[in-house]
């Protein structure tokens, strides 16, 4: 174990620490479909107009490549100041047009500062995913467990701006804007600072990965409580968000407990019996597979994943087998591709676009506190994520369940709970909206690793930007068909309908939609069976 007095020691959980807040606070676009219809009016343009925004912002998302081929040529700084910077324009222009500092923006201008603010979350998270993997390299999953803190962005920026105002509900969209400005500029700079510009310190703790899983599960926790524990809310808006921060940097504090328990314990064993030399075996080298939703996989000398053996006899999906590299064309006439893109869009993708519209889904309910719902769509997905982790790190090496099999188990509760909400049941709405963000979180966590096993590691980037495109065209159809419903339904241009009818058709066409896919992803599972056999 590494001397917790040491500065090395320190400075490695400081990182992690800052590393996780900067993840935390990196999906800016996680409020914009909730103050986008306050903001659609004051930019006086339709629903519509504003679903084509939140499609820009998502589409940003798409050019993950672009940093990913920097990141080989650039230091790692540059990569998050890049992001920063994308970021501060494509909101601080927003805001200064709200508090009439610019006085003209068109609305075309708006879409192009929406998928610059949408691409900047691709730069900071490739940054945070650079500085996990250099620091704690020989720690498996660690760089995924990180990238799980993104599905907390939500529930972070919700506090932030209920802090700002000092009361509960989003009035303003302004700021909204100006947080999605500063904070994540603010706290890049800082983790700059702290983990450095150039070269960053290797970890060698042996045991990180159950304390910090440990942790990650207790601030969870916290932001859970943090909605429905009486004395939480009763604490002021402002001491609410200071204290999900620090529970957000809990890491930071592990040297200083692992110091004193080693002051107090450590010296007097080390008396007794010497501390022996570590060893660290190297028979097998980490392949680390980058994309949006990060998952490492570890690969034996021989050059094939482990825990899953090719079957050499398998039918040949055109020119090239499951397992091997798979180009653009390849991809293209894979069956078993574009059923895993299918799957994808009428799952989380489906759960994605519930959570763009829950503003509207709460209001008709009677519920005009959305925050609470909010915060159990992040809290939940992030749940999803992390227990997933958790299931990657202890069936790394035994064949329990494949992946295709856990995305088929965590498929079928996402139809049920869409057909949940047509009772209209305020129980009903908060149950469904947890099942829909773990469900839809953990298989966004699980889309790189599969891509990678199913169709090779080389061009997994690409291949998971080719799924992703679902959400960017998903949110514009499903968003379109929503507003359709709710217009037709009452709630005309900005106006609000009450009642069960406003998204009762709605939640049948999203249930029937969502059924399609569990088919979907259990013929994949039959499809793979052999490969993982």
């Amino acid at each position: 174990m590494s001397n917790p007095l040491s500065s090395k020691y320190q400075l490695s959980w400081l990182s992690l620490g800052g590393i996780i807040l900067l993840q935390s606070v990196s999906v800016t676009s996680s409020l914009f479909s909730t103050y986008s219809s306050l903001l659609g009016k004051q930019f006086s343009i339709s629903r519509v107009q504003v679903i084509n925004l939140i499609v820009a912002l998502e589409t940003g998302r798409l050019f993950e490549w672009f940093p990913s081929a920097a990141a080989d040529r650039l230091p790692p700084w540059t990569i998050l100041l890049i992001g920063l910077s994308f970021g501060s324009v494509g909101y601080g222009v927003q805001y200064l047009y709200i508090a009439d500092k610019i006085h003209t923006l068109s609305y075309w201008q708006v879409f192009l500062l929406c998928l610059l603010a949408g691409n900047s979350i691709c730069w900071i998270q490739t940054y945070c995913y650079f500085a996990a993997v250099t620091n704690f390299n020989k720690h498996k999953n660690i760089a995924a467990l990180i990238s799980c803190y993104s599905a907390l962005s939500r529930k972070v920026y919700t506090s932030l701006v209920e802090g700002f105002q000092g009361r509960i509900g989003f009035q303003n969209p302004s700021t909204c804007l100006l947080l999605n400005c500063l904070v994540p500029a603010s706290v890049g700079l800082v983790v700059v600072l702290i983990v450095g510009c150039s070269k960053l310190t290797e970890h060698t703790e042996t045991d990180i990965f159950p304390i910090a899983f440990s942790i990650a599960v207790a601030t969870g926790v916290y932001a859970m409580l943090g909605n429905t524990v009486q004395p939480i809310k009763n604490m002021s808006p402002q001491l609410q968000v200071v204290t999900f921060m620090l529970v957000i940097m809990l890491p930071i504090a592990v040297p200083l407990v692992k110091a004193a328990h080693w002051l107090i314990i450590g010296r007097w064993r080390s008396k007794i019996t010497p501390e022996l030399p570590c060893v660290v075996t190297t028979a097998n080298c980490i392949t680390v597979i980058k994309g949006i939703d990060n998952m490492n996989e570890e690969v034996g000398e021989d050059g094939k994943r482990a825990g899953v053996k090719v079957n050499e006899g398998m039918e040949k999906v055109g020119k090239v087998k499951l397992g091997d590299e798979h180009g653009v064309k390849n991809i293209m006439m894979s069956l078993d591709f574009w059923l895993f893109f299918w799957v994808n869009a009428c799952g989380p993708m489906l759960g994605l676009v519930y959570v763009n519209n829950l503003r509207r889904i709460s209001e008709s309910h009677g519920n005009y506190e959305v925050s609470s719902l909010l915060a159990v769509s992040s809290t939940s997905g992030f749940f999803g994520r992390i227990f997933l982790v958790l299931f990657e790190e202890y069936t790394r090496r035994r064949s329990i369940l494949s992946k295709p099999a856990s995305i088929v188990l965590m498929m079928i509760p996402m139809p049920v709970s869409f057909f949940l909400l047509i009772n209209g049941s305020k129980t009903g709405l908060y149950i469904s909206t947890g099942i829909l963000g773990a469900c839809s979180g953990a298989i966004r966590a699980t889309t790189a690793s599969t891509i990678s096993e199913l169709f090779g590691p080389q061009n997994s980037v690409v291949n998971q930007n080719i799924v992703l495109t679902n959400i960017p065209i998903g949110t514009l159809l499903f968003g379109y068909l929503d507003v359709i419903n709710y217009e037709t339904g009452g709630g005309g241009n900005y106006g609000i309908c009450k009642g069960f009818e406003c998204h009762h058709k709605t939640f049948i066409i999203w249930g029937s939609i969502s059924s399609i896919g569990t088919i979907l992803s259990f013929i994949l599972h039959l499809r793979t069976r052999k490969f993982y056999s």
